[in-house]
């Protein structure tokens, strides 16, 4: 907004920013002047990420109180690939009875159907609080 690369479109009246000699409004909502092409819809693959899609539960038994590790689904020595549908959550108990078997063959079932994440649904679960400013601008 210094640079008028942006404009305040709403502020939050709370909220101050300070400088040594002027005071500036909290922007809560700012829009760019010009259109600037992000390519932020892709998601990477990592272990912190697939912990947050699975909302840091297990896939099998569904505890969220114990060590995690990362399991595929169908076993790499089976030919499972690391993708966001083969990879899921799993607590040491589990992921440890589970093995290197498919959940068919260790007779357990999936409690979440493993998924790449949509962005601006990963960014919501992300973010302890949504501003209500914000939610007319979410999903247009």
């Amino acid at each position: 907004m210094y640079l008028r690369k942006a404009e305040l479109v709403n502020e939050n009246p709370k909220l101050v920013i300070r400088s040594s000699s002027k005071s500036f409004a909290w922007p809560s909502v700012i829009r760019l002047k010009s259109y600037i092409r992000v390519p932020y819809n892709n998601i990477n693959l990592t272990r912190k990420n697939i912990l947050r899609r699975d909302n840091h539960k297990c896939a099998y038994c569904g505890r969220g109180d114990l060590a995690f590790t990362i399991d595929h689904v169908k076993p790499k020595a089976k030919g499972g690939k690391d993708t966001w549908e083969n990879l899921v959550t799993a607590c040491l108990p589990c992921n440890n009875k589970k093995g290197n078997r498919t959940p068919e063959e260790a007779n357990m079932n999936l409690k979440i159907k493993p998924h790449k994440p949509n962005y601006i649904m990963f960014i919501l679960n992300s973010v302890s609080r949504i501003d209500e400013n914000w939610r007319p601008y979410l999903f247009q």
